[in-house]
């Protein structure tokens, strides 16, 4: 399809692109814009009708938004910024310098200026920011008929009208009633009989991972949202709880693997904004990398004492990181889904204590069968096989552990996996190869 649009392009066949595009679900558009050399694409998006161009242009990621935005014309800018849905156009504004949504604040409508500026004043990740303002209104003593004419006349403009959310005059949300409800009642029935008044609403300033997680915990479609005032100002709709979900996830992916998150594509990024992205990291975790090269001269005496006491320090580092970084996976995972609560940690710190020792044991037996067929030294493997219980259990624990203490702290517990907690745990485990050899082999 990329390919048989690009030659009308080249054959300035106008015509058919608009009857051919005009078929197609505005996603795919935008997928094929997107790809299109960049001198064609503003002149296909022109050719788009005006209510799909809004709808192409929220599907655009945000940096191909900006670039379209300053390739178009005043006018073309006004219409895109004052039909698209509020959320989509607070996101947008969230990632542009301040001068220029101050310039694009200028430009819209009264009515969608002020929504603008509301929904910019709430904190960032917040429901405030996330919310839309485009929603079903409807009052408790409409007839069945008055529900289906106002979603007939305001459908159009609305996010969703799955439900209908009903309001008092000020503005206290009393109820919610489905569109099935709607659909299969009789005319002359009241909407006030009809709704169901124990709705699930997050507040402005939940956190957007919160909202996610009630959301997939009711199974809803959208959730109201309401202001400290229990006044209804807007709706959280399930793309963009999507959304949250799929930036949330990248996050901590790249934060297990020490890599600074950025809004670009992978494709979009430069040799330098690579290494930016890493160079940080790597400068934190080879600092303290530095602690084990330290711990090795501190430990030098033992070494040179029993000179096959280093043939396993890699096995013993590597077999106690994996353990911590499994325990922190699953314990970050854990809290990302709210699946491990406050009064249960202390449990969960036990149960991970208790599979680290019965891990450790067997690996432990693994470990000194090993040292011992390549040192033929009975202390040597005994030294390794205990180091390796003890190493493995701890590591469990400090996995364990330390994302709690992170979340405990308001930070991202995904910080505390991959690299940073492997190197913390071979510091750890150095030392204690180092003081049971000393004991076990009795160096001084």
């Amino acid at each position: 399809m990329n390919k048989d649009i690009l030659e009308m392009l080249e054959k300035k066949q106008f015509s058919e692109i608009k009857a051919t595009i005009k078929q197609m679900h505005p996603q795919d558009i935008s997928s094929i814009i997107t790809t299109l050399p960049s001198h064609f694409q503003g002149i296909v998006y022109r050719l788009l009708p005006k209510d799909v161009a809004v709808n192409v242009f929220e599907n655009f990621e945000i940096p191909f938004q900006e670039t379209l935005l300053n390739s178009l014309k005043s006018d073309e800018v006004i219409g895109i910024l004052n039909e698209m849905a509020p959320d989509d156009r607070t996101r947008l504004f969230e990632e542009l310098p301040a001068n220029i949504v101050l310039k694009y604040l200028a430009l819209l409508d009264e009515s969608e200026r002020k929504i603008a500026y509301n929904l910019l004043g709430y904190n960032e990740d917040t429901a405030g920011r996330l919310m839309t303002t485009d929603f079903l209104e409807l009052q408790e003593n409409f007839t069945i008929s008055q529900a289906i004419e106002t979603i007939r006349i305001t459908a159009p403009k609305k996010e969703t009208i799955y439900y209908g959310y009903v309001i008092s005059p000020d503005r206290k949300l009393n109820g919610v009633i489905s569109l099935k409800s709607i659909i299969t009642s009789e005319p002359d029935d009241v909407v006030g009989e009809l709704m169901n008044t124990s709705v699930i609403c997050v507040q402005t300033d939940a956190l957007q991972e919160e909202v996610a997680s009630v959301m997939a915990h009711y199974d809803l479609v959208a959730i109201p949202v309401v202001d400290l005032e229990d006044r209804l100002v807007g709706i959280i709709t399930h793309d963009d709880i999507l959304d949250v979900i799929t930036e949330e996830d990248t996050e901590d992916i790249h934060l297990m693997g020490a890599v600074t998150t950025t809004d670009r594509s992978l494709l979009d990024l430069t040799i330098w904004d690579s290494v930016k992205r890493r160079l940080s990291w790597l400068i934190l975790l080879i600092v303290l990398a530095s602690f084990s090269t330290n711990i090795l001269t501190m430990y030098q005496d033992v070494l040179s004492t029993v000179v096959a006491l280093s043939f396993f320090i890699p096995l013993l580092i590597d077999t106690g990181g994996n353990a911590g970084t499994q325990s922190a996976t699953i314990t970050i995972r854990a809290l990302a889904t709210g699946e491990l609560k406050k009064q249960h940690r202390w449990e969960i710190i036990g149960k991970e204590f208790v599979s680290g020792l019965i891990l450790g044991l067997m690996l432990g037996v693994l470990g000194a069968f090993q040292a011992y067929f390549t040192s033929q030294i009975l202390l040597v493997s005994i030294t390794v096989g205990i180091s390796i219980c003890v190493v493995v259990t701890l590591a469990s624990v400090t996995g364990t552990l330390l994302p709690m203490l992170a979340e405990r702290f308001k930070l991202d517990p995904a910080v505390m996996a991959g690299p940073f907690i492997t190197t913390i745990v071979d510091i750890v485990g150095l030392i204690t190869y180092f003081e049971i050899a000393k004991l076990i082999l009795r160096i001084n």
